[in-house]
């Protein structure tokens, strides 16, 4: 893959790159806060969810689904998708005319403890569109580390701002582990050697290899 930014840290090279090929947020199970949405160009589905009923409860004046707050999401489909989130009856967004926008989703959050309230559960439905609409731009990243043009570890799946989500942390933190594992076992080697006898001309050559 091709890296976005390149980073050089104490001696391992950390490249962040695009990830290619991200879980949907759909695909993480998640049966407490989830989206559906039912239209030819985006479709979400969830089995005893279906936003027709949904919104038959929404034009009833009723707060829960089947124990679920539940918040109309409209997706705005041109040459992509990317969605919006409501508080309650949908009204056309601003800057879009009708053929833009689809209104045929709902985000719903489980009303239990931590989400007991409506207003503490739209924040949560927040935070759902926006890992959605990461997944349907490609903002999603990942972690290449090597040394030598080999590389040695990696890891993908960071959605969001790479330089706010803690990803490069983790990747340094992930260097200062292999580097301090690395040393146990040198350490461990050269006093195996000094134990047999080992000549100092060979240690010191190891030595200066690690360094």
């Amino acid at each position: 893959m091709e890296a976005i930014e390149e980073i050089s840290y104490k001696g391992y090279e950390i490249a962040i790159v695009q990830d290619d090929y991200p879980q949907s947020p759909d695909d993480w199970g998640d049966d407490e806060n989830f989206l559906v949405y039912d239209t030819r160009q985006f479709y979400v589905e969830r089995k005893g969810f279906d936003p027709d009923d949904i919104f038959q409860t929404m034009q009833e004046g009723k707060k829960l689904f089947d124990g679920y707050f539940y918040f109309p999401v409209y997706a705005y489909i041109h040459s992509g998708v990317s969605l919006r989130l409501s508080r309650w009856f949908p009204g056309l967004p601003q800057g879009h005319n009708e053929f833009d926008v689809s209104f045929k989703g709902f985000a719903l959050v489980k009303r239990q403890k931590g989400t007991y309230t409506r207003e503490k559960s739209f924040k949560i439905a927040e935070s759902i569109i926006e890992e959605w609409n990461d997944y349907l731009s490609g903002n999603i990243y990942g972690y290449e580390i090597s040394k030598n043009d080999d590389i040695i570890d990696s890891c993908y799946g960071f959605y969001g701002d790479y330089e706010k989500s803690g990803m490069i942390d983790e990747a340094k933190n992930v260097v200062d582990y292999k580097i301090k594992n690395s040393l146990k076992k040198r350490i461990s080697q050269l006093k195996t050697w000094i134990k047999n006898h080992v000549p100092f001309e060979i240690r010191q050559k190891e030595i200066l290899e690690f360094s």
